[in-house]
């Protein structure tokens, strides 16, 4: 009776772990990397997100750094991918002066597995545990890297100053750590080669709300250069009603609706150094897209928006 009751306990404690291990794998998000399927693959974690087109999932984007203040205004993110699969990149620059004043912002679409595989990709690379910053020496005025995730119900921030330099850091540990984001902003830049298919970047990002910086146009023209020279769009004078910006002399005014559509009109054509005209006000003109999870002016009131209506 004691050797049926051992063997018998034994069948009951097996058939438990068997159990377990059909339930773990069950719960893997199918198509993410390593998912069920894949021989000799073990079951990858299913990292939950909010799906909302507006929920921010991962941001890689660049803050600080040796450059002019109005430049850091209108800096945009390198990578943005949203709970609705959309992802927001820079497309090409052309390489020409005056530049153009609209950038080339092109949206990518990637599924919910390939968002799996994104995520297992930026944990591999240390983003989704505690809020880290990883320094270097023997660099001066560089960017600082930073990586902004929400994943589980948790956001997440990583550091990295000069990621992209050659430099000495202070432990092998955060040398490591440095190497996996670089790899990882790698795989990012190149998600048709992370992801094993063509991503098309074929449609351009159409924002709904923009944030206009205006500034007083020089009177002295550019050597070598006529500056083309617009009307303001708008019936409001956009030298009366910005919110004062972070860079003195720089008002913001953010576009909406219809307002967007007729400055987007002209702005089409327009370029860096286009001046604006509006009653006896000549201005100087950058713009900043706002992506979708973004609203307001940057600056001293970064949730201020200064309504214009046409």
């Amino acid at each position: 009776m004691r050797k049926f009751l051992s063997i018998l306990g034994m069948c009951l404690l097996a058939a438990a772990c068997t159990g377990a291990g059909a339930g773990a794998s069950t719960s893997a998000t199918p198509g993410a990397s390593g998912s069920p399927g894949a021989s000799g693959s073990t079951p990858a974690p299913s990292y939950k997100v909010d799906a909302g087109a507006d929920r921010l999932i991962l941001r890689i984007a660049a803050d600080g750094g040796f450059v002019a203040p109005g430049y850091i205004l209108t800096r945009l993110p390198q990578f943005a991918l949203y709970g609705d699969g959309r992802v927001i990149v820079g497309g090409p620059v052309i390489e020409i002066y005056p530049s153009p004043l609209l950038p080339n912002l092109r949206l990518l679409r990637v599924t919910p597995a390939e968002i799996q595989k994104i995520l297992a990709a930026a944990d591999n690379a240390g983003l989704l545990g505690p809020d880290a910053s990883y320094d270097t020496s023997g660099v001066m005025d560089a960017a600082t890297t930073v990586f902004t995730t929400n994943v589980d119900g948790a956001a997440h921030t990583i550091r990295a100053y000069a990621l992209s330099e050659s430099s000495m850091t202070a432990s092998a540990a955060d040398a490591a750590e440095r190497a996996r984001l670089v790899q990882f902003s790698h795989d990012m830049s190149n998600l048709s080669t992370f992801l094993g298919r063509a991503v098309s970047d074929a449609d351009a990002y159409a924002p709904t709300a923009m944030r206009v910086f205006v500034g007083q146009a020089s009177a002295t023209e550019p050597q070598g250069l006529t500056r083309q020279v617009v009307a303001w769009p708008l019936t409001t004078d956009p030298g009366t009603v910005g919110v004062p910006t972070s860079n003195p002399g720089l008002l913001c005014v953010v576009l909406t609706g219809n307002d967007l559509k007729a400055f987007l009109a002209m702005a089409k054509t327009a370029n860096a150094l286009t001046v604006w005209t509006s009653g006896d006000g000549r201005y100087s003109v950058s713009v900043r897209p706002l992506y979708p999870d973004e609203s307001g002016c940057a600056g001293p009131s970064p949730s201020a928006s200064a309504p214009i209506s046409s």
